[in-house]
């Protein structure tokens, strides 16, 4: 007899007289929503996710446990039952209560009820298209430049030089990538004077839909063919984020920025490592001597490659006997040329190098002093010998000046 009136006691305790009611536990409403496949934390709910998901945990007595007596209401909606109802293995009486929910147009205000009786009120904020790109960063920027199978950042370049480019960027937002699924994101690479270029659209992996920043990079399939100025527009939607330019210059413009910022010449010490000084020591006493350029160009983020050779300047049939050729790339920051030593022996001829771009000398180093003037017994002074003057003579000049003037020479 007990068992066949179990049923009915129980249905009558559950429906018509529960001794306990449905308690929050201490943890709070969580809200997650999803979006191309990707279940996210909220808040802010993103104006364009798929779905929002509300769990609350519960402590349930044992004889509640039917998930249709709960549902969730929005004002002017019919209510939402739950869609799933879990025992957490975390404690002996929480449950999970989930509903599911298509994602609201504006921001609202919800309650979840056990039949008639309020458990929670919370609120499902939403975050609008507007505010959400009104958030959206692009930071740090850059284009890079191929040039003989390395990208090698660059604002100016030799466009006969150029094998490619590839912009690149992080893009930032406060909650989530994830909006950006459903967003054309595109980079937009258009010469100035023609207005003829090509746009490239960016798709972003699950991963970096759910992170809050990531790296993006572009590649047109056409590179720059002539020179000019050119614009990178990076774009959401409508919305422009950032604007780049780039110039693209001749091999002449850019051969005429090229500028000698120092010379020196590399000496190895009594260990045989080689060492940087300003004026050449005696030839005697040294194994060898190899010449040192610093070079830079004038445009502002330069990068192109030049055909540099080296020379000797001597007194006999050696003059302009080419030592070194090599292409270097030369940037707007200076770039080192010191292709090696030559033994002492080769030397007993030679007063100099000279830097060369083919026919064009871009500078010179002497082994020889700055010479002095004398004066003579009438105030004049004797002229001194002709000499190449160059960027450490430069230096040398400077150095004697702050001396002469009780500057300090470091200045």
């Amino acid at each position: 007899m007990w068992h066949s009136l179990r049923p009915w006691i129980d249905w009558v305790m559950n429906d018509i007289l529960p001794p306990n009611r449905p308690r929050m536990a201490e943890s709070a409403v969580h809200l997650r929503f999803e979006i191309a496949g990707v279940t996210l934390l909220g808040p802010p709910i993103p104006w364009n996710a798929d779905a929002v998901i509300v769990e609350l945990p519960l402590r349930l007595p044992d004889r509640i446990r039917q998930r249709s007596d709960f549902s969730l209401r929005i004002p002017g909606s019919p209510p939402i039952s739950a869609d799933h109802l879990r025992r957490d293995e975390t404690g002996e009486r929480l449950h999970r209560l989930l509903f599911r929910l298509p994602t609201p147009p504006a921001s609202v205000a919800a309650e979840v009820f056990w039949r008639q009786k309020l458990l929670a009120t919370l609120r499902i904020p939403i975050q609008s298209e507007e505010e959400y790109l009104g958030d959206l960063r692009l930071l740090h920027p850059s284009v890079s430049i191929k040039l003989k199978g390395q990208y090698v950042p660059a604002q100016s370049f030799v466009s006969s030089q150029c094998q490619g480019l590839v912009a690149a960027a992080v893009i930032r937002s406060s909650t989530c990538l994830a909006p950006l699924a459903d967003q054309p994101l595109t980079v937009r690479f258009e010469n100035d004077a023609s207005k003829r270029g090509e746009s490239v659209t960016i798709s972003l992996t699950s991963t970096q839909l759910a992170a809050k920043e990531t790296l993006i990079l572009a590649a047109p399939t056409r590179r720059p063919r002539t020179a000019g100025h050119y614009s990178i527009r990076w774009e959401v939607g409508s919305r422009g984020l950032l604007t780049q330019r780039i110039t693209a210059v001749t091999p002449r413009r850019f051969l005429e920025s090229i500028r000698l910022a120092g010379t020196r010449f590399i000496v190895p010490d009594s260990s045989g490592i080689p060492r940087a000084i300003r004026q050449a020591p005696i030839l005697a006493e040294v194994a060898g001597i190899g010449p040192c350029f610093v070079i830079s160009s004038r445009l502002p983020g330069a990068a192109g490659l030049l055909d540099c050779q080296i020379t000797a300047m001597a007194t006999d049939s050696i003059n302009g006997n080419e030592l070194f050729q090599e292409e270097i790339l030369i940037r707007d920051g200076i770039t080192i040329f010191a292709p090696g030593i030559i033994p002492s022996e080769r030397l007993k001829t030679v007063t100099g190098f000279e830097l060369r771009h083919r026919k064009t000398v871009l500078g010179a180093v002497s082994f020889y002093p700055v010479p002095v003037a004398r004066f003579n017994a009438e105030g004049g002074f004797q002229p001194p010998m002709d000499y190449c003057w160059s960027p450490s003579a430069e230096e040398e000049l400077s150095e004697r000046l702050n001396k002469l003037m009780g500057g300090n020479p470091e200045s």
